[in-house]
């Protein structure tokens, strides 16, 4: 079974510090479709030059790119609309809490039946119990609404499907870094085109230049942290189980959670830190 290293493992933390920071990006404004589009698009304009750096993955990870590309453009759309109708704070933790156990289970019954141990297997189940526990709470607004628990399941639906598809395809890219890391540059270069082309096509294309040209700085700073974030994720699914780099990924919702309470004056109630704690003995499970 792919087991990841200590380096590795960390690496993942990172990544999660990484995502957590540029969903917040994507929630600060007024148009979270504008932010995520911005934000995105940099993402792929960083990752062309790396095009030329690197070696064109082996046609058999095609498909899987292609699958990847169709579920992030779900994951988008989905994310943008579980953020319209809800707090951060609370959609985070259902898209990302739901998402370690989808992948666990997709791919334990699905091509490459990756079986975990019984204490990874306690790891993924209190990463993903402890992420959606944050997401009990009555939001500010004191009612309950269907929109952001519907959307953040899709979102995590989403997730699970783009998870698959990139970790295949990184192991089918090839057996040099340069082609693994050829697919990564790949993926981010054409995913961005397709989400700006559907933001042109929504908002019309001089209000959303105009809106860009006023958030550039902090939609590339967001573009950079989310291609490093996903880009390490990709490569260590190469080398650890789906499931594993998936729930450690996923920490990033307590990341968030911290900084929604301060960034956006979100609550951040006691309670919240024995999921915080459920989180954190998750990971050692895992690893």
């Amino acid at each position: 079974m792919h087991t990841l290293s200590l380096s590795m493992t960390l690496l993942v933390l990172l990544a999660a510090v990484m995502h957590a920071s540029w969903n917040v990006m994507v929630k600060i404004g007024n148009d979270t479709l504008l932010n995520m589009g911005l934000t995105m698009g940099l993402a792929g304009l960083v990752a062309v030059p790396f095009l030329f750096v690197t070696q064109i993955p082996d046609p058999a990870s095609w498909i899987y790119l292609l699958g990847s590309l169709v579920t992030h453009l779900g994951y988008y759309l989905f994310l943008v609309l579980a953020y319209r109708h809800g707090e951060l704070s609370q959609v985070y933790p259902i898209a990302r809490g739901s998402a370690p156990l989808l992948v666990a289970v997709s791919a334990w019954l699905l091509p490459p039946y990756e079986a975990l141990a019984l204490w990874q297997m306690a790891g993924v189940a209190a990463i993903s119990f402890g992420i959606l526990s944050l997401s009990v709470e009555k939001p500010l607004s004191g009612a309950h609404k269907w929109e952001p628990v519907a959307f953040g399941l899709l979102t995590g639906i989403c997730i699970m499907g783009y998870m698959l598809c990139d970790g295949l395809g990184v192991r089918a890219a090839g057996e040099t870094e340069a082609q693994q890391f050829g697919y990564i540059a790949w993926l981010f270069a054409l995913d961005a085109p397709m989400l700006v082309l559907f933001c042109l096509w929504r908002r019309g294309l001089e209000p959303t230049l105009r809106y860009w040209s006023g958030a550039w700085k902090l939609g590339l700073a967001g573009g950079c942290l989310s291609a490093g974030a996903y880009g390490i994720s990709i490569f260590a699914m190469k080398s650890g189980a789906f499931a594993q780099v998936s729930a450690l990924r996923e920490t990033s919702v307590i990341f968030a959670a911290i900084m929604s309470a301060f960034l956006l004056k979100e609550r951040f109630r006691k309670r919240r830190y024995a999921s915080v704690s459920l989180v954190a003995l998750g990971a050692v499970l895992l690893h």
